[in-house]
């Protein structure tokens, strides 16, 4: 499931006005940078999750034993493979 660009801005609106409702936060002029800079980082995180599922679904049906799409084995080992790919791209510090 994709994350639209109108709901990215709204979740930025969101956690911008939980920033400002934050105790010892002051934003000012800054607030629309701050609100650009969140919707963009959710942006880029979607593209980087769609990427790696994308690799993990190949990785699942490369195996040499086939399994049905949308079973729950599928479902399973397409989980692990997406634990491992998060894993591996978190040990190299990215």
């Amino acid at each position: 499931m994709s994350l639209s660009r109108e709901r990215a801005n709204d979740l930025s609106h969101r956690i911008l006005e939980g920033l400002r409702k934050t105790p010892g936060v002051e934003l000012g002029a800054e607030g629309e940078y701050v609100r650009n800079r969140v919707a963009s980082a959710l942006q880029e995180w979607e593209k980087e999750s769609d990427a790696l599922a994308a690799e993990a679904r190949r990785r699942v049906l490369a195996r040499g034993r086939r399994v049905a799409e949308g079973s729950r084995e599928f479902d399973q080992l397409l989980s692990e493979e997406l634990r491992r790919l998060w894993a591996e791209r978190s040990t190299r510090g990215e």
